[in-house]
């Protein structure tokens, strides 16, 4: 009798239990094809990554044997990942100048051309060494200008770059840079502040023709009341 009831117990059930199954392996396969995309798509990511560009600076001296000097500096651009196209630069050039005086600091900062050959060099190359600019033997001008300002304070030469390219998958970057002194990676922002300063800047100097009394008039006016 009890077994009789079972049967036909299970008998009524038997779509309910059918639907619970259908919908559980419904549910497993949804699940699997889930994480199957998402394994796809780390792998793709992980072989999008392997293959970037990855860009490295250099910096090195010309010695200048007739002056004993190292008059030219030169800035090499290294590729070290994967393939790219349309490499391209854009540049800012700023001179710095610290004056002190009476243990006040006075700073001045004048747009520059000309710091830069940039005609520079492309390898013609995708990876290795790919280009290369130099500063145009600018150090004997750099040294002529630290020995005349010596006793007013001291200058830096201050350049940011822009570098763009693409990739083999067709994407545009954009990667920036500040490469004097020193190379440091810099970010968007930073860059937009300084290519902002360069270009509302209503007056500009070129850098082998820069005088040492232009540079002393543009900072009196400067602390001008």
């Amino acid at each position: 009798m009890k077994l009789s009831k079972l049967r036909k117990s299970l008998e009524k059930n038997k779509i309910f239990f059918e639907l619970i199954v259908a919908s559980l392996l419904s549910f497993m396969a949804i699940y699997v094809s889930i994480q199957a995309n998402k394994i796809a798509e780390t792998q793709t990511s992980i072989m999008e990554q392997e293959n970037l560009p990855q860009l490295e600076i250099r910096m090195t001296q010309d010695y200048n044997q007739d002056l004993k000097i190292y008059d030219n500096n030169n800035w090499l651009f290294f590729n070290r990942g994967g393939k790219l196209l349309n490499f391209d630069t854009r540049e800012y050039t700023f001179f710095k100048f610290t004056h002190v005086h009476k243990m006040e600091v006075d700073s001045l900062s004048l747009p520059i051309y000309a710091y830069f050959n940039m005609r520079g060099i492309l390898s013609g190359e995708s990876d290795g060494l790919i280009y290369q600019i130099d500063n145009n033997h600018n150090g004997f001008k750099e040294i002529e200008l630290r020995n005349k300002l010596s006793e007013y304070g001291f200058f830096d030469i201050e350049s940011y770059l822009q570098i763009s390219y693409e990739d083999i998958f067709d994407n545009k970057h954009l990667e920036y840079y500040k490469i004097s002194p020193g190379i440091s990676k810099i970010s968007e922002k930073k860059w937009k502040e300084m290519s902002a300063l360069f270009i509302e800047s209503k007056e500009k100097f070129t850098f082998p023709k820069l005088q040492t009394s232009e540079i002393l008039n543009k900072l009196k006016k400067s602390n001008s009341p």
